[in-house]
């Protein structure tokens, strides 16, 4: 009976492999995905320089760095700080000017580049989305 699933279970994956080509099964059986590093961001305090950093991989990649990185922040960053794009990261830097607990969304987009272009499927899914909060005292 164990061998009767273990061979269909190789069929189903091969059969699968036809239809949606193999690359993207195999990134999903490896959980191949983009991934935002969680952490807790530093607290900043109004009037004072601030810089932090958010970061990315792509998980059980060992040639993550192939992959293109693009970020996307979704909401308000607090008042007089920005972010810069650093190939895996994200850079928060510049002055706090109020204070406040501010939330917003990171989203990452992964490509990579290939002989023919830009594959639009490297990974299993190819965006992820963390929520950070930003505090600044006064």
């Amino acid at each position: 009976m164990r061998q009767t699933k273990r061979i269909f279970g190789i069929f189903v994956v091969i059969a699968a492999s036809f239809f949606y080509g193999c690359d993207e099964i195999y990134e999903c059986i490896f959980n191949i995905e983009p991934e935002i590093h969680d952490r807790q961001l530093l607290i900043g305090v109004v009037g004072e320089r601030y810089s932090d950093f958010i970061t990315a991989e792509i998980s059980n990649e060992v040639n993550d760095n192939d992959y293109d990185y693009f970020f996307d922040v979704l909401g308000e960053l607090p008042p007089g700080l920005f972010y810069d794009e650093n190939r895996r990261s994200i850079e928060i830097f510049g002055i706090p000017e109020e204070a406040g607990v501010y939330r917003f969304r990171v989203e990452l987009f992964v490509e990579s580049f290939d002989f023919n272009g830009f594959d639009s499927s490297p990974t299993c899914s190819e965006s992820t989305i963390r929520d950070f909060t930003l505090q600044v005292l006064e």
